[in-house]
């Protein structure tokens, strides 16, 4: 070989070998973080959102200008998920950074969340001197799960009330986005601040305003439009007050919908991607890496280790602007465990992959390519045993345990007792759970029982609300909407006793059963039973059981006791009402007006519609205090924006009468009975006119 060959492989192998070295300097650099000391935080959660109904994944079929203008200033994470498709388990992985299994919280209704042993983000964020507020429009993020005591402020307003329609559950969008104004108005000062800010649509019921009712044929989409022009209104109020550039923006949803992919209408049970696929958005001070897209697999737990990463809090939770090419997330569904005494489901997804496991030892595992087969309707699990076994093992690692009724004193036992609470869990050796994936067909059941009893057919839909638990006892949901339908046609005794049925069987003791059945104890004038559940229900309710603890010592006369829970409870309107009903039992109505009237002034600031039984209340100490004619237009209105307050029509009626319009006391009853057709209200009418007669 000559030497000037020679020399030439020799510089070859040198640059070569300097490349090399490149490469591998390359490969193992971490990307670094931006610096984002003190900017404004703002984390925006559209509930229910699937990400591939955004045009932003690839959709067509709904228009997100708001939403499509902000992802051109934002890194969009094309593969992300949430950790259950259930919203609160899902939003404090958000604020933990936590698993649900982590966290402790792992259904809607039955967990409470404790503060004081984990961190979250407004503690830590309050700690660096940030101002923490939130906003949000269901009641299902109520203060009392947990959340309210993490922020500064937390203002989670709705007429959620017991025997309330699921609408009064949940506040408008646009009036949670009025409330996220002022407050970041108050604090957009020197001082950072971070604000969690929530809205329900596209939750169920899909009710999108015009004009996006109408441009619409999915209500689902019209919806994601109507959420779309709130986030918009939020975003474009940002930017007026200089907010916008250098704040760190986060939009996300807590969980998708089914819309029937997979057999679920909605959610809560099946983690198939349409439950669990979310869209995430990160805009960071000065929209730095803007229109930019990631395809690594991402979860809503990295939420936490990101902002933390921003704004220099050491964490050693995973940042979204670090994330590994391949990584296994988990996902978990305890919903139909808890609720229907079916097996949970728990799954694991990366970039290709994704595991579905059931428990029970009858059912098999689901294994679907992601990448080929987005709408997993091709099950690879016996083709490719491997992956299937592999992820099965990663799994048993996460652990299994089901939470049990935690341990409680005799004296607490026996009050559970009284109330039909038995704490027992069928566990999976003493038989097959059924399969959700398979069970949920027989949810259309349900389904339909909800129906017909919207429409006011009460008997058909308590019929087949039985004739279901007669061949499946254990599904607890089944029980409940058999007792609000009962309780909703007047049926007390019967609403009682399905109640108990439900507690009975329930695996926890969980206040989302026993209060209600408190309500109901409280309706029947049976006060001791009343007072048990509410009593049972201070520590992990305390804000619904003083209203019922407040409403029994009323019922008793015994007013001290009654204002006391009241004055405890007096943060909302609602409750308000209570402190105004005891001024008009102890004979003060000028006082009752007056509280009516802070009441509703309250209302107002929070950006609230109508408050249930405020003009019921006003009406009934204007009547006593012989202002009659203020009275009767109290009522009226009253029955304008709640036609189903059976009380305000009868004692409408008997105004009417009392004052000589009899005619006008006979259409007032046969309008109750109009607006309300059930037995219950047809009842109420005719012993009404028997009375005025």
């Amino acid at each position: 070989m000559s030497d000037e060959r020679k020399r030439s492989l020799t510089r070859f192998i040198v640059h070569r070998s300097s490349f090399i070295v490149l490469i591998a300097l390359l490969s193992c650099h971490r990307p670094e973080t931006p610096a984002a000391s003190n900017a404004p935080i703002i984390l925006i959660s559209i509930d229910t959102l699937r990400a591939d109904h955004l045009p932003a994944y690839g959709y067509r079929a709904v228009d997100t200008p708001h939403l499509d203008a902000f992802r051109r200033d934002a890194i969009l994470f094309r593969n992300a998920y949430s950790h259950c498709p259930m919203t609160l388990p899902s939003h404090l992985s958000m604020l933990t950074g936590l698993l649900p299994s982590e966290h402790g919280v792992r259904d809607n209704a039955g967990f409470h969340f404790d503060g004081a042993q984990h961190e979250s983000l407004p503690h830590l964020l309050h700690d660096r001197g940030y101002a923490t507020g939130a906003a949000v429009s269901s009641f299902v993020l109520r203060g009392e799960t947990g959340l309210g005591p993490l922020f500064d402020a937390y203002d989670d307003a709705t007429n959620a009330r017991a025997g309330a329609a699921f609408r009064d559950y949940q506040r408008r969008g646009d009036l949670t986005e009025a409330v996220a104004e002022k407050w970041i108005d108050a604090h957009s000062g020197p001082t950072p601040f971070f604000y969690f800010f929530h809205i329900y649509e596209p939750h169920v019921p899909y009710e999108p305003p015009e004009p996006f009712r109408s441009r619409y044929a999915s209500a689902y989409d019209g919806e994601i439009a109507t959420s779309d022009a709130i986030v918009g209104k939020l975003l474009d109020h940002l930017k007026a007050q200089g907010i916008y550039d250098h704040a760190i923006i986060i939009i996300c949803s807590d969980h998708g919908e089914g819309l029937n992919d997979h057999g679920e209408d909605q959610h809560s049970i099946l983690i198939y991607r349409e439950a669990i696929h979310v869209p995430l958005l990160l805009k960071l001070p000065n929209a730095k890496q803007g229109n930019t897209t990631i395809d690594a697999p991402a979860q809503l737990a990295d939420i936490f280790g990101t902002v933390l990463a921003l704004t220099g809090i050491d964490t050693k939770h995973s940042s979204l602007l670090d994330l590994p090419p391949s990584r296994k997330i988990y996902s978990e569904s305890l919903y139909a465990r808890y609720h229907f005494g079916w097996s949970e489901l728990r799954s694991l997804i990366d970039e290709r992959f994704h595991m579905i496991d059931p428990s029970s030892a009858s059912s098999s595992a689901e294994l679907y390519d992601v990448q080929r087969d987005p709408g997993e309707r091709n099950d690879l699990a016996a083709s490719e045993r491997r992956v299937v076994s592999t992820d099965r093992e990663e799994l048993a690692k996460l652990g299994n345990a089901i939470p049990q009724p935690a341990a409680v004193d005799p004296e607490t036992a026996a009050k559970l007792q009284a109330l039909g609470y038995i704490g027992t869990m069928k566990k999976s050796g003493s038989g097959p759970l059924p399969d959700p994936n398979k069970a949920i067909a027989s949810l259309a059941e349900m389904r339909k029982g909800i129906e017909l009893a919207a429409s006011n057919r009460i008997d058909e839909a308590t019929s087949l609300f039985r004739s279901i638990l007669a061949r499946s006892p254990d599904m607890i949901e089944v029980w409940t909407q058999l007792g609000d339908t009962l309780a909703g046609s007047g049926r007390t005794e019967e609403a009682i006793n399905a109640y108990r049925e439900a507690i009975a069987r329930s695996p926890v003791a969980s206040p989302d059963l026993i209060l209600p059945l408190g309500n109901l104890y409280l309706q029947s004038g049976k006060l001791d039973d009343a007072q048990r559940a509410g009593e049972l229900t201070l520590a992990s309710s305390p804000h619904r059981a003083k209203t019922l603890l407040a409403g029994v010592a009323l019922a008793r006369h015994d007013f001290q006791t009654a204002t006391r829970y009241a004055q405890e409870v007096a943060d909302e309107p609602a409750n308000v009402l209570l402190l105004a009903e005891i001024a008009s039992g102890q004979g003060d109505y000028a006082g009752a007006l007056r509280i009516a009237d802070d009441a509703q002034r309250m209302a107002i600031d929070r950006e609230l519609p109508a408050v249930y039984r405020l003009d019921f209340v006003r009406a009934d100490a204007l009547a006593r205090s012989g202002r009659i004619d203020e009275a009767l237009a109290a009522y009226q209105r009253e029955i304008a924006a709640f036609p189903h307050d059976l009380r305000a029509y009868t004692n409408l009626a008997v105004l009417q009468f009392l004052g000589g319009d009899r005619r006008g006391a006979d259409a007032t009853l046969r309008a109750l009975v109009a607006a309300n057709p059930t037995p219950a209200a047809r009842a109420l009418a005719a012993r009404t006119r028997a009375t005025l007669r």
